[in-house]
């Protein structure tokens, strides 16, 4: 019985221990749970005070113009927020950085907010071509500048990018900077600046500058005004089938005499087979102003033109020539030369020059019939700018022919 109690004691007393000892080892497991707890709950906010430090910097550093804290804002707001998404992108986009430029525009145009966000991603797309220095790109951007298509209205910046493309030969370009100077868009109007740019973009054989040179000297921009450059410059695009053209110098030639009539019928001719819808008619009242013993050979001339205008490869101021040995005119005749010195802003032989005379034959019979007499000698009647010039300035075709404004719309 003792042995038993015994035995008895010494269980329960291993129990009570291992009980002890166990709840000792509990004891120690919380205690250790507990301060790690309290270290990782440390560890946290250190490390959330350290990313709010780093997320403090990173917007500074943004602020102040670091490209990639603004393109790390960028790309942590943009499945949140793409209007903070697109103001860091903004903001490293304007500092010329690609990536950013892409991302603009990529999303500017799925920002539903923004009533301008379509031109928004057109603007930035042109600003990505136009990094590259390419004529066509700077012109555009330049066009989107000025008229704020997708940013900010920027005359100055605009009209930089234009001068760029117009240096570099782009015809378009120069074309635009010969309207703008003669705009009311233009804080300071320059008409030889106009001037200069259109016979630039003329030297490039563009009949829209042919066209645009013919009204300066028809208007007196920047040069004196002259009846034979203005059909100079309108029989060079007229030869290039433009069909205003053709109109406009017949019309320079109406109302005059035999020779005017002769030419005014030709090119009326060359519009009608272009397509003008009254130019037969026009052609038709002219037609009663030369006599029946003429009109065949006038007919025949203005065939030959018409082939001559057709041919697959067609020489610059062919027409021209022909005319002028046809019917013995000695007008404005400029070489490539003297065009390239003019477009350098050598205005030095412009006055003299506005005093030459046109000339053409005297022998109706002669001139109309297509045929020339040698050792015949040349009028000066209605070819000259003394004799034209009343019926000249009072020529009504300028109105409403000549834009005044440049095209700033979007291509």
């Amino acid at each position: 019985m003792t042995s038993l109690l015994i035995g008895l004691a010494i269980v329960v007393g291993l129990l009570g221990w291992i009980i002890y000892r166990y709840s000792v080892a509990q004891d120690i497991e919380a205690e250790k749970a507990k301060e790690q707890r309290v270290k990782d709950e440390k560890y946290r906010l250190v490390l959330e005070k350290a990313k709010m430090a780093e997320r403090e910097e990173k917007i500074f550093k943004a602020q102040t113009g670091h490209v990639q804290s603004q393109l790390s804002l960028a790309k942590e707001y943009e499945a949140t927020n793409i209007r903070e998404a697109l103001y860091w992108y903004g903001k490293a986009a304007e500092q010329d950085h690609e990536i950013a430029m892409n991302a603009m525009a990529r999303l500017c145009k799925h920002d539903i907010d923004d009533p301008h966000g379509e031109e928004k991603s057109e603007y930035w797309t042109q600003r990505l071509k136009a990094k590259s220095n390419v004529p066509e790109a700077c012109f555009e951007l330049g066009r989107y500048k000025i008229k704020g298509h997708g940013t900010d209205i920027d005359v100055e910046g605009g009209l930089a990018l234009i001068h760029q493309a117009a240096d570099a030969e782009l015809v378009v370009a120069q074309l635009f900077l010969g309207d703008w100077y003669l705009s009311d868009q233009a804080a300071d109007k320059d008409q030889k600046e106009a001037f200069l740019w259109r016979l630039r973009a003329a030297l490039h054989e563009d009949v829209r500058a042919f066209k645009k040179l013919a009204y300066c000297y028809q208007a007196g921009i920047a040069v004196e005004k002259s009846r034979s450059r203005t059909v100079y410059w309108l029989e060079r695009a007229a030869e290039l089938r433009d069909m205003e053209a053709q109109i406009l110098v017949a019309k320079m030639h109406g109302a005059g005499d035999a020779y005017d009539n002769a030419i005014a019928y030709i090119w009326l001719s060359q519009a009608h087979v272009s397509g003008h819808p009254s130019a037969k008619v026009e052609r038709d009242k002219v037609v009663q102003h030369i006599g029946i013993e003429s009109i065949l050979g006038v007919q025949n001339v203005a065939n030959t033109v018409e082939m001559m205008i057709n041919r697959a490869a067609f020489e610059p101021q062919s027409v021209i020539r022909f005319l002028d040995k046809l019917y013995e005119r000695k007008g404005y005749r400029p070489t490539h030369d003297e065009l390239e010195t003019l477009a350098l802003g050598d205005f030095s032989n412009q006055a003299m020059s506005s005093q030459k005379a046109s000339s053409h034959s005297s022998d109706e019979a002669s001139g109309l019939s297509g045929e020339s007499s040698e050792g015949q000698s040349a009028s000066d009647s209605s070819g000259s700018e003394s004799s034209a010039s009343s019926s000249f300035q009072t020529t009504d075709w300028q109105a409403g022919w000549e834009p005044v404004s440049p095209d700033t719309s979007k291509s």
